[in-house]
């Protein structure tokens, strides 16, 4: 499979994600990042895009007609900001997709739902958090980014071909774009104060090399320690940060499956 060439900015929206993001425990995460050091700096896949011989995703493969609400629909009431169906049905699309790409999609798809609503949430929580705190994206910044990604394929022709075999349209790469462009920025701005030590690089690698049989050597995987560790400190401290917005935040939700 190749591999989905996307803008390092939207990176921490993918890796990260805010997906149930306060419903997940600290220590799981913790445990899951000890199975092996991965490469958080590259780009994960979006989706899998198929080789040529391959049929195109199609959006209507991924969620149907009878999952999608109406754009106009009311759905969610968040500190008196109305959401509606048209971000209700990105933010299904993306948990849907991220289900499928890892056999993970449930037979109930109230459970989608419910992912969905909670990532609606959570986004447009940090969303007003970050407009609060001066941090707002613009569509000409969003307009750059879309550029910069383009320009790292060999030619338009190729990008748009990519893009067409996934399960998005132009437009909904560019509200995906300005979603993770919002997060990025808010991290860079909130939690540029972390960092990682020398000691908790090699405590982690002492764990790691006792479930290894043939451990590679510390030097060859220092940075891929230290961003997995990065990585999962910034989320925690956006889980945390998540958390305290709910804990005085006004939510109604209006759409129920």
């Amino acid at each position: 499979m190749k591999q989905i060439k996307v803008s390092l900015l939207i990176i921490m929206s993918l890796c990260i994600g805010l997906v149930a993001c306060g419903d997940k425990e600290e220590k799981e995460a913790e445990k899951q990042d000890l199975e092996e050091p991965t490469e958080i700096v590259e780009v994960p896949d979006v989706a899998e895009v198929p080789e040529e011989t391959e049929e195109p995703i199609e959006v209507e493969q991924i969620v149907s007609d009878d999952e999608r609400v109406d754009e106009t629909e009311l759905v969610l009431i968040v500190n008196g900001e109305e959401v509606y169906g048209d971000r209700y049905n990105l933010a299904y699309l993306e948990v849907k997709n991220r289900l499928v790409q890892a056999e993970t999609l449930p037979e109930d798809l109230t459970e989608v739902h419910d992912e969905a609503m909670g990532e609606l949430i959570n986004h447009t929580l940090l969303a007003q958090d970050a407009k609060d705190k001066g941090i707002v994206v613009t569509s000409r910044e969003v307009d750059e980014i879309f550029e910069d990604t383009k320009a790292q394929f060999e030619s338009e022709a190729e990008f748009y071909q990519i893009l067409d075999q996934l399960p998005y349209t132009e437009d909904v790469f560019r509200e995906i774009l300005a979603k993770s462009l919002l997060q990025q920025l808010y991290i860079t701005q909130e939690f540029n104060d972390i960092a990682i030590s020398n000691d908790e690089i090699e405590e982690f690698y002492d764990i790691l090399a006792d479930q290894l049989e043939n451990p590679p050597a510390l030097e060859e995987i220092r940075t891929d320690i230290h961003n997995q560790l990065l990585q999962t400190e910034i989320q925690m401290a956006l889980t945390d940060r998540i958390n305290q917005l709910k804990k005085v935040a006004e939510i109604e939700v209006i759409l129920e499956k």
